[in-house]
């Protein structure tokens, strides 16, 4: 690949030649900061960007409208492949044009960040390092998705074990990748100074940061939490949209966007109300005078629950007789739902609806609060 690369740039240098020749008043030498060029080597270049762009959209187009859509049923996949793969092609004509204007390593403008050991650290080593870690989580961020989307999804139903294993799968691709760049790219020794700078910034300024990080790693390996679970932390109570490197985002019931540290879940008590499945038990209290047949009211509320379509009926529907109230008797109206976990006030309010138009209907009293004042009366004694 090294000699194609060469015999490229040997054509390049050739053709500039040639049009500087035959083209004159395009040929003549133009210096900025201390590089001197002519406009052939400028235009050239850009045609060429162009030529790539071009060729970048004729092959995304091809992925998307010949080739995905007989593999991939999901658009937004088959979109995001079909870009990915153009901005692929970009980079790749973005760095051959870079280099054959002569910004390479020989060039003037490369510089070394460092004065310690053989191999010093210089400048374009370090974007080429910062452009290759960019593309690679760029890259296992779509990869990502193909995967949780178009092969876990064979497999399980579950979106949140599919969102952990996929995340697992791009924490691991990165940290790989990045490995094999920074060896590949960069010698080792050169990174002394600049990693004890890094660890003394970890030490001090990156503590949070550090620690999000580690708990989001255990929140995928131990998975107290995942993604579409309810759950309620602190004074939020919502569901989970998606978990990353340092943050939880959580979606409450007004479609408002929470972003939790992930430290937050490791640190404190978290509910979470669908850890072990979506049947959850809701508990409706409902008190009625001291007149009225605790059996008749059961046979009531069982037969509202029954009827609700939201409502399981294994577990069946259940009333306990709670207590003897201040003014009333106590009921608790026991249910279980898998369709209004993230909703259970929604669900109460039906179910209150529907008991107050059955009270109604069989003439069962709904009581109040009553108190009983005791009025003495008599001499008043006048103390002096």
């Amino acid at each position: 690949m090294q000699n194609d690369l060469e015999e490229v740039l040997s054509s390049y240098e050739q053709l500039i030649t040639s049009i500087n020749d035959n083209i004159p008043f395009i040929s003549e030498p133009i210096s900025f900061l201390g590089i001197e060029f002519t406009i052939a080597e400028v235009v050239l270049p850009v045609v060429f960007l162009i030529l790539i762009n071009l060729l970048g959209n004729l092959v995304r187009s091809f992925l998307i409208n010949k080739v995905l859509g007989k593999y991939i049923e999901d658009r937004k996949t088959i979109l995001s492949i079909g870009n990915t793969t153009k901005y692929i092609i970009l980079f790749f004509g973005l760095l051959m044009a870079l280099t054959a204007i002569g910004i390479d390593k020989d060039s003037s403008l490369n510089f070394a960040l460092s004065k310690t050991g053989e191999n010093p650290l210089m400048f374009f080593e370090l974007l080429r390092v910062i452009f290759l870690l960019i593309l690679l989580i760029f890259l296992s961020g779509k990869l990502k998705i193909i995967f949780v989307k178009q092969i876990m999804s064979r497999y399980s139903d579950d979106l949140g074990v599919n969102q952990s294993i996929g995340t697992i799968f791009q924490y691991t691709a990165v940290l790989i990748g990045g490995l094999i760049i920074i060896q590949s790219t960069i010698e080792l020794g050169s990174l002394n100074v600049l990693a004890g700078a890094l660890g003394v910034g970890i030490g001090f300024g990156l503590q949070n940061i550090a620690n999000n990080f580690i708990s989001g790693l255990i929140i995928l390996f131990e998975r107290p939490i995942k993604v579409g679970d309810r759950i309620e932390v602190g004074q939020v109570t919502g569901d989970i949209v998606r978990i990353s490197s340092r943050a939880t985002t959580v979606s409450t019931n007004d479609n408002i966007s929470i972003i939790i540290p992930n430290a937050e879940f490791i640190s404190k008590p978290v509910i979470n109300w669908s850890h072990s499945g979506r049947n959850i038990r809701f508990h409706v209290p409902v008190g009625v005078a001291y007149k009225e047949d605790p059996a008749h009211i059961k046979s009531i509320l069982l037969g509202i629950a029954t009827k609700h379509p939201d409502v399981l009926q294994t577990p069946a529907p259940d009333v306990l007789f709670t207590e003897y109230g201040d003014n009333s008797l106590n009921f608790d109206l026991l249910v279980w739902t898998s369709t209004y976990i993230n909703k259970p006030t929604v669900l109460k309010s039906q179910l209150y609806y529907l008991i107050f138009e059955k009270f109604k209907e069989h003439n069962v009293e709904i009581p109040f609060p009553q108190r009983d004042i005791h009025i003495k009366t008599g001499n008043v004694v006048s103390q002096k």
